[in-house]
């Protein structure tokens, strides 16, 4: 879920400012177009306000792990298992593919064979 946008400097000192005056929540978060709880977190934060943190499980590569996958698999002819061995971090087959994809680069694996369909199927197609 995208993060909303965040307050800048003079929204939460015109926050701030409204409740000295004596307004209430409710009638700040509607002068301000903001909900009530991003108002309730300004007025009730100990500390200068900071956007509320990201939630949600950290990237096990950075960006320049993810370019030097990316650079193997478009010069060198490694597989998705070969580049996953070599590479010093503990990451999965399944990251290091995603990467490739991402990146927009082939990736060298086995193409299964597909079988030709028999008299039979295709009559039976038709």
């Amino acid at each position: 879920m995208p993060k909303a946008l965040q307050l800048c400097n003079e929204e939460v000192s015109r926050i701030l400012h409204l409740k000295l005056l004596g307004k209430t929540v409710k009638e700040i978060s509607k002068l301000l177009n903001r909900s009530k709880s991003m108002i309730y977190r300004v007025l009730t934060c100990k500390k200068p306000y900071e956007p509320k943190p990201s939630s949600g499980r950290p990237r096990v590569m950075d960006i320049r792990s993810d370019r030097r996958i990316q650079r193997i698999a478009s010069n060198q002819k490694m597989s998705v298992h070969e580049i996953t061995r070599t590479s010093r971090l503990q990451i999965s087959k399944n990251i290091v593919h995603r990467r490739i994809i991402e990146s927009g680069y082939m990736i060298n694996a086995n193409i299964a064979l597909i079988l030709p369909l028999s008299n039979l199927h295709i009559s039976k197609r038709l």
